[in-house]
């Protein structure tokens, strides 16, 4: 029983090495208990005994034979143990009793290298008296010396060093010890690296150096110490990121200043396009704009997109940026490659403060950009009416296209922001602007299902009877996108208005009303000019012809995927039209025939179809009183639909006798 084990794989001889009972242990072992038994996760006594620092168990351990380089499941020993843990005691005695010193872990690391990581000089010393491997390196790439710089343990550096440690070894991503410390701000480290002179410009696998990894960290000190030495102040990474651009991009003023005392290229671009100045004015860096500026930077550059410091500026709203910008002679107008100014992208991005400044300034708020929209038109679609309010008081013309015809009443509309649809009708827009799709403001607004920017253009005289390049209505285009309101409230509309009819558009793209009205259609009316047909039917019913045509404005989709869609009538020619979709695969009877020759039993999920339609019917108190298999139709997809509602009554509204 003197080994017996507890659930984590811990004997009495485990327990009594790691608490240091030397005593208990001794006796154990006069017990014959078992030496090199390991717990789970594979310490030995003597491992337990080495990470504690208790060299009396160590020894007796030893002198009774333990194993000494045993390793636990991450490859540990217990010379590394030891060393980690900084017992130096301990690692003498296992180094004289020959423990392998040079043994690498799971990850490559050496029991120098736990010492060093952890600072424990006299391990380290130890170590390397007795011939540790000093430069071996680890999975990454790293060295003890690498290991020792990052963590700043100054005193370590500088005996690796006399000891001839690797200064200028690069790890995986081209990293050197310089560069470590530099990283985490370890002066004293950094210097004395300096002083062993440690190359300074190495770059790294992204082509930066220590200064630049300085700069980015704000490390004053150690750029200071670095630039001293001779640093090459303007090398730039393959990013385009030179020491400058980095400093400024994470706001490190001091650095900036010292860096432009030892003449950083001030106007240098990163890969991007955009130079310091640029990454000061989209962080909002005022004091680094003030310092850029005095060392001479291009206040007008352009940089990504060629957008200009200014036009980062006002997207970003810093008014006090703007004015600084303004009064170092900044273009107001610059574009940038899609032709926004800066007024553009204060608008766009909604920035009140950065608009009225601008404008304050003497921005035209007229200019058009690559797409011809104006800072008025931006405002309208983004719903500022703040901005839309002052545009239009510093005299924005209202009724200005861009290239796709719409004008900023059209794109407030088409957006429903009915605040500024207000306030472009109060400016005298026009109303019944034709895009080039020949859609109105109407229209637009229509198709959204904006139903106050409806009410508010037909109080404003909007055209309910203008067509678009389909022939279709404001109306017509609600009902095909199911908008079942705005059609109500455009029927009331005309109701209450019935001489408020316009038809057909004059060359300058704006809707006129003719003088006689036509009558008011209902929604399933289809007009004769938009319905073309085969000379020649191909089916017969049976108070009717079936032709095969086309509806030129079909965009309504069926009602319910087992019914024939419906997409409307035409009664102004004769004869009268039902348009309805073409079940290209006839009807089910022929449709089960062919597809059991081809090995297909379909006649149960067909039936299934056909039973959902009438569920549908039936939802709604229609009732299909001649339903055969020639009434009900295939798709195209091999849907099953029924059709020919011919002889069919609503069992709300009749008995069942009557036929509607």
């Amino acid at each position: 029983m003197v080994d017996l084990a507890d659930e984590n794989g811990a004997t009495p001889l485990t327990v009594a090495a790691q608490e240091g009972h030397v005593d208990v242990v001794r006796l154990l072992l006069e017990w014959k208990a078992s030496i090199d038994t390991v717990e789970t996760g594979g310490w030995t006594a003597l491992m337990l005994a080495a990470q504690n620092g208790h060299t009396d168990v160590v020894r007796l351990l030893f002198e009774w034979k333990s194993a000494i380089d045993t390793v636990d499941s991450r490859g540990w020993t217990a010379l590394m143990l030891a060393a980690q843990n900084g017992h130096t005691d301990v690692v003498r005695l296992l180094l004289e009793w020959k423990a392998a010193i040079d043994t690498v872990e799971a990850y490559g690391w050496t029991a120098l290298m736990l010492a060093v990581r952890n600072g424990h000089t006299d391990v380290v010393r130890l170590l390397l008296e007795w011939k540790a491997s000093i430069d071996t390196v680890d999975s990454r790439g790293w060295t003890a010396l690498m290991l020792a710089a990052q963590n700043g343990h100054t005193d370590v550096v500088r005996l690796l060093l006399e000891w001839k440690a690797a200064i200028d070894t690069v790890e995986a991503y081209g990293w050197t010890a310089l560069m470590l410390a530099v990283r985490n701000g370890h002066t004293d480290v950094v210097r004395l690296l300096l002083e062993w002179k440690a190359s300074i410009d190495t770059v790294d696998a992204d082509g930066w150096t220590a200064l630049m990894i300085a700069a980015l960290y704000g490390r004053l000190n150690a750029v200071e110490l670095l630039v001293d030495r001779g640093a090459l102040v303007d090398t730039a990474g393959s990013d385009g990121f030179t020491p400058l651009i980095a400093a400024v991009q994470k706001g490190h003023l001091e650095v900036v200043r010292l860096l432009l005392k030892h003449d950083a290229t001030v106007n240098a671009k990163s890969q991007a396009g955009d130079t310091a100045l640029h990454d000061a004015a989209g962080t909002g860096q005022i004091d680094v704009i003030r310092l850029l500026l005095e060392h001479g930077a291009d206040v007008n550059v352009g940089g990504n997109n060629n957008c200009s410091p200014l036009l980062i500026a006002a997207g970003f709203g810093n008014v006090e940026i703007i004015e600084l910008l303004l009064g170092q002679v900044a273009s107001i107008d610059a574009q940038d490659d899609d032709g926004d100014t800066a007024l553009h992208e204060a608008v766009y991005k909604g920035q009140f403060a950065a608009a009225r400044t601008l404008m304050e300034h003497g921005a035209d708020v007229n200019v058009a950009n690559a797409i011809e929209w104006t800072p008025l038109m931006t405002a309208a679609q983004g719903g500022h009416v703040d901005i839309a309010t002052l545009l239009v008081e510093k005299d924005a013309a209202v009724d200005v296209r861009e290239n796709a015809g719409r004008t900023a009443l059209s794109l407030a509309a088409e957006d429903g922001h009915v605040q500024i649809v207000q306030l472009l009708v109060d400016h005298s827009a026009t109303v019944n602007v034709l895009d080039t799709e020949s859609r109105t403001p109407l229209m637009r607004a229509a198709y959204r299902g904006h139903e106050e920017v409806v009410r508010l253009l037909l109080e404003s005289n909007a055209d309910v009877e203008a067509t678009d390049g389909s022939g279709r209505s404001a109306s017509m285009i609600a009902r095909f996108n199911n908008r079942s309101n705005i059609v109500d409230i455009i029927t009331a509309h005309e109701i209450e208005h019935p001489s408020a009819s316009v038809d057909g558009a004059d060359s300058s793209g704006v809707a006129r009303s003719p003088n006689k009205r036509s009558a008011v259609k209902q929604d399933w009316f289809l007009p004769s000019r938009e319905i073309r047909k085969d000379k020649e039917p191909f089916s017969f019913g049976s108070f009717g012809k079936v032709y095969r045509g086309w509806w030129l404005s079909s965009r309504v989709k069926a009602r319910h995927p087992n019914i024939v869609p419906f997409f409307g009538a035409c009664d102004d020619s004769t004869p009268y039209s039902f348009v309805c979709e073409e079940a290209t695969n006839g009807n089910l009877m022929n449709y089960l025939f062919r597809e059991q020759k081809q090995g297909r039993s379909l006649v149960w999920r067909k039936l299934m179809e056909a039973a959902l339609g009438l569920h549908f019917l039936h939802e709604r108190h229609i009732v299909h009183s001649d339903l055969k298999c020639n009434q009900i139709l295939v798709s195209k997809d091999g849907v099953a639909m029924l059709t020919d509602f011919g002889l069919s009554f609503n069992s709300e509204e009749s008995s069942g006798e009557e036929e509607v």
